[in-house]
């Protein structure tokens, strides 16, 4: 009998049982020690509590602004302003946010036309929005999230039960397309694989990363790390943010919030690739040799590579027995079956979804394959309409002293 094709049978095997032994492990660590922002029970604040200004920069997002803006104005905390800068819009966007800002004194509407050489159209937003805030905390909010009517309350009680000076969460997924259902779960563990939330409690760990669907950040820590000005040029702008936050000990806190914050991100195929393909790029920093070694462990453990490594493993059937062979299938169907039943209520969606990852790891995989060629390529960063070609797919990367650096020499570069 041969043994290579055994022997890269069973590799393949052990690989897919390793990886989802791993991700179990993650799973119930994360239930266990990552903190919950839960509503209901940490919502107590005090009546002088101090302003939070909830910053909401929006493009061109009139299907969902009204339901995020009235989220934000439903909410119990007795001190906040809204303010919904809107960021370049050509839709309806801004003509919603003004019928509900009528008659509303702690409502403020801001407007921008350009986008500055230098600067992301989120970043330059955000700081639009900053300008005109009032608040001792800025809590800033993606127009696709939804706030549960607890949410600054129970994020303020975290902050200072723990001492921190930002909060972000983890959102609870929206999901309502067949694509969505498939791919977005698979994505959002991707990101998660990236930057463990443990690891990014833990001060011990460099690890460091904020969620931008929703964070609230005192005004001082804010202005200590220089604001969005000093990750203008980050596609990624909430990791920077966190990787500026944790570093100088003004305390950070990433806790599990699908009770406080639900999220709809994308809703048609092309936008879920084309923005993860922006999000999972910059998270890795644009390195090749982080990408190649994310495609190769995710086409491990795909389900080709399973079909291939059951037929590679077959002819060991008669000489191994029914027993043996069957093993290690068994113990990867009983680690998935544990997978797959934990790790959808964490996102804040139905079980059921979890029969779809297959697929979404499979796009997982093409997704890093056209990373691997925007790299290559060097390719100019497109997100919703504007093309930066000062910001190309190659390392510039997230931390504080190098990203500064970065920003200089693109500063008076214009995006197209």
């Amino acid at each position: 009998m041969d043994y290579v094709p055994l022997a890269l049978g069973a590799s393949l095997l052990f690989i897919q049982a390793y990886f989802w032994g791993m991700g179990i492990l993650e799973i119930f660590r994360t239930m266990v020690f990552v903190p919950e922002i839960d509503p209901e029970r940490d919502s107590d604040v005090p009546p002088d509590a101090p302003l939070i200004s909830v910053i909401v920069p929006a493009n061109n997002e009139q299907d969902g602004i009204q339901e995020c803006l009235e989220s934000v104005l439903n909410q119990t905390y007795p001190r906040f302003e809204l303010i919904l800068v809107d960021d370049r819009s050509e839709d309806l966007t801004a003509s919603r946010a003004r019928s509900l800002a009528q008659g509303r004194d702690n409502f403020t509407i801001v407007s921008v036309r350009e986008l500055p050489a230098g600067w992301t159209g989120k970043c330059h937003a955000c700081t639009a929005g900053v300008d005109r805030a009032a608040g001792e905390w800025f809590a800033f909010l993606d127009a696709d999230s939804r706030l549960h009517p607890n949410a600054l309350a129970a994020c303020y009680h975290a902050a200072v039960a723990r001492g921190v000076s930002l909060v972000t969460v983890s959102p609870g997924l929206v999901l309502k397309t067949f694509w969505e259902k498939a791919l977005q779960p698979v994505f959002l563990g991707m990101a998660s694989l990236l930057f463990p939330p443990l690891r990014v409690n833990d001060p011990t760990s460099d690890v460091a990363a904020a969620n931008g669907m929703f964070y609230l950040i005192s005004r001082r820590a804010y202005e200590d790390i220089g604001g969005h000005a000093a990750v203008r040029n980050l596609a990624v702008e909430d990791i920077g943010i966190g990787k500026r936050v944790k570093p100088q000990g003004l305390g950070l806190m990433f806790a599990t919030g699908r009770k406080v914050l639900q999220t709809r991100m994308y809703s048609r195929l092309t936008e879920i690739l084309q923005g993860w393909t922006r999000i999972l790029a910059a998270a890795m920093n644009y390195e090749i040799s982080a990408v190649c070694k994310q495609f190769a462990i995710h086409l491990s453990i795909s389900v080709p590579a399973l079909v291939a490594a059951i037929c590679l493993y077959l002819p060991a059937l008669p000489v191994l027995g029914p027993k043996v062979w069957i093993a290690p299938l068994a113990i990867m169907a009983l680690e998935l079956l544990i997978l797959f039943v934990f790790y959808c209520p964490l996102l804040g969606v139905p079980r059921r979804y979890a029969l779809l990852i297959p697929l979404g790891n499979l796009a997982l995989v093409g997704v890093l394959a056209v990373i691997v060629k925007k790299i290559l390529l060097r390719e100019a960063l497109q997100w919703r309409g504007t093309t930066y070609h000062a910001s190309l797919y190659q390392p510039k990367v997230l931390d504080p002293i190098t990203t500064q650096a970065s920003s200089a020499t693109v500063a008076d570069l214009p995006p197209q």
